[in-house]
């Protein structure tokens, strides 16, 4: 089966560049994973076991509409997944617990899609290749959907990935947010003057 060259948007200046297409900032987006974080930290070990993986969810969903939503983009359920949409843009964002984010391996969910999730994944691998799938292999809108996905570290990435059968088995694009790894909060760019033959650099990655 054929796989996708995928793009990695890593650098500050880029990030915040291609963040630009979809009418947000890393600010917000970064928002989004401390708010959820912060909610899981608080589960207390008399709570049910799954508590801090259901805090960071309800509440990193609810950020993620509280930074979003009246800034063109409005609540969305399609699929029955819980988000956010920009039909304007034709891009909808929506929230997830992973393991690790920012990271050369990818993201790992913490807990398996569902059929609306898989069912919002666009493209598939068969439309990738220009290969006719047939009526049941999915039933998305034409909305690219991405997610805020917020690592147990706090790590914080926006990224389209393709789910297949409750996995994610490959990514259009990986754009990264925060990460404890990254020297960009301990070393901000204090140059504030214009960029001359601005263009974006982007990796693509087998």
């Amino acid at each position: 089966m054929p796989t996708f060259n995928t793009v990695i948007v890593s650098t500050l200046v880029d990030v915040e560049n291609r963040l630009e297409d979809f009418g947000c900032t890393r600010q917000q987006i970064k928002a989004i994973g401390h708010t959820a974080r912060a909610y899981a930290d608080d589960a207390s070990p008399s709570m049910p076991q799954n508590a801090a993986g259901m805090l960071s969810y309800i509440h990193g969903v609810g950020e993620l509409r509280q930074q979003l939503v009246g800034s063109d983009y409005l609540p969305d359920r399609a699929c029955g997944v819980e988000s956010v949409v920009r039909r304007d843009r034709s891009v909808r964002i929506a929230f997830q617990n992973v393991d690790k984010s920012c990271a050369d391996m990818p993201p790992l969910p913490r807990s398996e899609k569902g059929s609306g999730a898989a069912a919002l994944s666009s493209p598939t691998l068969f439309e990738h290749a220009g290969v006719e799938a047939g009526p049941l292999t999915g039933v998305h809108d034409g909305i690219r959907t991405y997610y805020v996905m917020v690592g147990l570290d706090g790590s914080v990435e926006l990224s389209c990935p393709v789910i297949e059968k409750g996995k994610y088995v490959d990514w259009i694009e990986r754009i990264y947010i925060y990460s404890l790894d990254s020297d960009w909060e301990a070393a901000p760019d204090t140059d504030t003057g214009p960029i001359d033959d601005f263009e974006i650099q982007v990796s693509f990655k087998d």
